[in-house]
């Protein structure tokens, strides 16, 4: 017998009204006397008998609905224990790609994931900056995600999950354009631009530092993802960026030069202290297998 028409059953007899049981249940009069009509046949007894205010339960209609009332009690007792055992069972880890050049990246490893752990699911939400997903990490909407290096003063566990270079994005009538690398210094009397992909303002003073030539007397300005490449593409500048970053965000025409010189850019699976440890664990063991193969870090070459 359909639990629903039980429970639709149910309903009818508190309100010992069709009008306001289907009101209540979302359906039309027709439908729900339908339902009812449907439990007479499958009974095999008459159930509602109306009057001139509604209707009322026939003795077999008082029998059916204290019985109805129980079985409906236990079944949902029986499903809220069914689904907290599934819950203990299943560990469900949520990832916060930020910025979301590491979304492609990201759903590759959480497909690997899940298909060689049936007791983990991830749960993938993509946000435009790095500081909102840190906002989402620190709010606890998030367990864990994908950052670049240095981990400071965010109060996160982090793990090195990789490293990529640094590329010049240039315009191809840059000066530079035709080299296949260049160096600090002889970027040294351009405007250089960096993604804003710091976690902190720790960090960030570490990579101005960084990638600031002996000697150099520029300060690289720390402007937007996005707009790092449009001030290249109108030759305002150089926009300096971690490979994978680089090649997702670069505009038709630019040229993507090596930066020979530069320190190498860490990648590390950073997580709450909230988060479950073993799906970590089994997330941190993915990422590097993923970075492991001959591509990007983050994100497949064009």
């Amino acid at each position: 017998m359909n639990t629903r028409l039980l429970e639709s059953f149910l309903v009818v007899a508190s309100e010992l009204n069709i009008t306001r049981a289907a009101a209540q249940l979302h359906l039309t009069q027709q439908t729900l006397s339908a339902q009812v009509r449907h439990l007479e046949r499958e009974l095999g007894a008459e159930l509602l008998v109306r009057d001139s205010r509604g209707v009322r339960l026939t003795p077999a209609g008082q029998a059916f609905a204290a019985g109805a009332e129980r079985v409906v009690n236990e079944l949902n007792v029986l499903v809220g224990q069914v689904r907290a055992v599934d819950a203990a069972a299943v560990h469900t880890l949520r990832v916060v790609c930020c910025p979301r050049a590491t979304a492609p990246f990201m759903i590759r490893v959480a497909d690997a994931v899940e298909a060689a752990n049936p007791d983990v699911r991830i749960e993938l939400t993509s946000v435009r900056t790095i500081p909102e997903g840190l906002r989402i990490l620190d709010s606890g909407r998030a367990d864990a995600g994908l950052l670049w290096a240095p981990v400071i003063d965010i109060g996160l566990h982090h793990s090195v999950i990789g490293s990529e270079p640094w590329v010049a994005a240039l315009d191809p009538g840059h000066r530079l354009a035709a080299r296949t690398s260049v160096t600090l210094a002889e970027l040294g009397a351009e405007p250089v631009a960096l993604p804003a992909i710091f976690v902190s303002e720790a960090a960030e003073q570490h990579w101005l530092a960084a990638l600031r030539a002996d000697g150099a007397a520029f300060d690289p300005a720390v402007r937007d993802t996005e707009d790092g490449p449009i001030l290249a593409a109108r030759r305002q500048g150089v926009w300096l960026a971690p490979r994978s970053l680089a090649r997702r965000y670069t505009i038709d025409g630019l040229v993507l030069i090596p930066v020979s010189d530069a320190p190498s850019i860490d990648a590390a699976v950073v997580w709450t202290t909230r988060a479950p440890g073993a799906p970590i664990r089994t997330l941190i063991d993915a990422v590097r297998a993923a970075v492991e193969r001959p591509q990007n870090l983050f994100v497949p070459p064009p």
